[in-house]
């Protein structure tokens, strides 16, 4: 089946594998606030602005092929050239306006990749609580799956949907996806998938919900092509225990500086410049538990920093205790072997504080806590994003709100510890407990503006006061260290300053809902 060049005369590959992400994947974003700003948008913004402005499409080659692709998608593609008989021309990544010149008889398998396919994820039902429309990821992969459906009535290939939000396929109902995806493929691909795709290109039978549980860090091969926003895969996995996210049962496991370094090297290859660290907690890289190893992120680091052409990386991810067990000498050498060709004033990293109450915190994530005390919590908080802030970081916490247990003083607590955040370099974003596990999701836990008191509006408006005042200056950062035009620069702070006044509007609105609703309970 290695062919190669398995070309038709328009130009366009033949393959057996056509493998496509939902349209907010397949965007070219510049800076990861960028695509995290795109996929939190519902259709209450007219489409025309998302897709020419907000989330610009991805271009492709003369074959089809984009010239950029999600991470996921990546590893998928290098996988099924490694580990199976099809060759490079036999499997392409490409865009949902692309794809229907891809399918034709010769389509064996069309895999599709969604983070958000059913808009279950709990920074994004914290959105759609909030506001009128459909989430664009859930729009767009509903309009994508329907014309893969189409095209699968007239040439019979089988349908595979996968992606970080592929456990939403099989906890949710969904009409659209239940016609048009035979296999619901859950987890990292290296070790199971390349032998399901074999298995469905030779007709064989194979079960319709499949599940890898290890992170198969081993298997991974480097990518064939530029990855969204740069990103450069460091870890798999977490093992932090939390209850409401699929990475908190897979022990994290760690790629060799060889596949690192291949792939920040493909990405500059291709025009990537401004890059992403994919890990569940920057800090971590390299150890062996849950203590960081500093001189072997930094051996990284100082690799990673002899690749000509990157001219700044964006950190997602760490974990609170991690970044405390780190020397504040520590962090100030990672912090300078990140400063690249553009530095960055804002280099953020997320972490998740979740609540002030650390008994809660730890009743809901195992291991976020560890290898501290729950009652010592809210201090190592509060220490952190000063250590952060004198160490040249800038925080970027997360609150959920809603989480099981929580208590009218876990939210008075809460407030007090955003209180002493507010004038320290961090924004907070406070989303909805949303849940993950199938027994949660039945009994009903998801937490919604319907279940809000009139104190988590106020908690929750305190946040984004704070975020109002302090993420335009990020934003603004960034996107000069990422190479963003002044042109674009402006009209995002231009829309920014909309969203300010349409979120107060917001606030505004639904505080009136709540006190209405107190007045009917008397």
């Amino acid at each position: 089946m290695r062919t190669g060049a398995n070309v038709i005369s328009s130009g366009s590959l033949r393959p057996a594998v056509v493998l496509v992400a939902d349209r907010t994947l397949s965007a070219k974003y510049d800076i990861l606030f960028e695509g995290i700003f795109a996929t939190m948008q519902t259709t209450h913004i007219p489409e025309v602005a998302v897709r020419n402005f907000v989330a610009p499409k991805v271009r492709v080659d003369g074959n089809g092929r984009a010239l950029t692709a999600p991470l996921g998608l990546r590893r998928v593609e290098s996988a099924l050239v490694e580990y199976t008989d099809l060759g490079a021309g036999d499997v392409v990544c490409t865009t949902p306006e692309y794809l229907p010149k891809l399918l034709g008889p010769w389509v064996k398998v069309v895999g599709v990749s969604s983070s958000d396919p059913l808009g279950h994820g709990m920074s994004n039902t914290t959105t759609t609580s909030f506001w009128d429309g459909e989430l664009y990821t859930r729009f767009w992969t509903r309009r994508l799956l329907e014309t893969i459906s189409k095209a699968r009535e007239n040439y019979g290939f089988k349908v595979v949907g996968g992606g970080a939000g592929a456990w939403q396929w099989k906890q949710y109902p969904d009409e659209t996806a239940e016609k048009c995806i035979d296999v619901i493929f859950e987890g990292n691909f290296e070790r199971q998938g390349p032998g399901l795709f074999a298995d469905i290109i030779a007709d064989r039978e194979v079960a319709g919900h499949v599940v890898e549980k290890t992170s198969a860090a081993e298997m991974v091969c480097p990518l064939r092509g530029a990855s969204l926003l740069g990103i450069v895969e460091l870890s798999r996995g977490c093992g932090r225990g939390c209850t409401f996210c699929p990475m908190g049962t897979k022990k994290m496991e760690h790629l060799s500086h060889d596949i690192i370094l291949a792939d920040l090297e493909t990405n500059v290859a291709n025009g990537i410049s401004s890059v992403v660290s994919g890990s569940e907690d920057f800090f971590r890289y390299g150890a062996e538990g849950i203590k960081p190893d500093a001189a072997k992120l930094c051996e990284l680091l100082e690799k990673m920093q002899r690749v000509k052409g990157l001219s700044f990386m964006q950190i997602d991810h760490g974990n609170v205790t991690s970044a405390a067990q780190l020397a504040d000498s520590e962090l100030r050498e990672i912090r300078r072997l990140l400063t690249w060709e553009k530095p960055s004033e804002y280099l953020w990293v997320n972490m998740g504080v979740e609540s002030a109450n650390g008994q809660l915190v730890a009743e809901n994530c195992r291991g976020k806590v560890s290898p501290y005390q729950p009652d010592e919590w809210e201090d190592i908080v509060r220490e952190v994003v000063d250590k952060m802030s004198r160490t040249g970081f800038f925080s970027v916490i997360s609150l959920i709100l809603g989480l099981p247990g929580e208590t009218p003083d876990d939210v008075e607590r809460t407030m007090e510890l955003v209180k002493y955040l507010e004038n320290k370099r961090a924004v907070i974003f406070p989303v909805f407990y949303e849940p993950f596990r199938e027994e949660d999701i039945a009994a009903g836990k998801g937490f919604t503006t319907g279940k809000m008191s009139e104190r988590h509006l106020d908690l929750y408006s305190r946040c984004y006061e704070i975020n109002f005042r302090m993420v335009p200056k990020l934003f603004w950062d960034n996107q000069r260290a990422g190479g963003v035009s002044l042109f674009k620069r402006s009209m995002m702070r231009v829309l920014g300053k909309y969203e300010v006044r349409a979120w107060r509007s917001k606030f505004a609105s639904v505080r009136r809902q709540i006190r209405e609703r107190e007045l009917t309970k008397v």
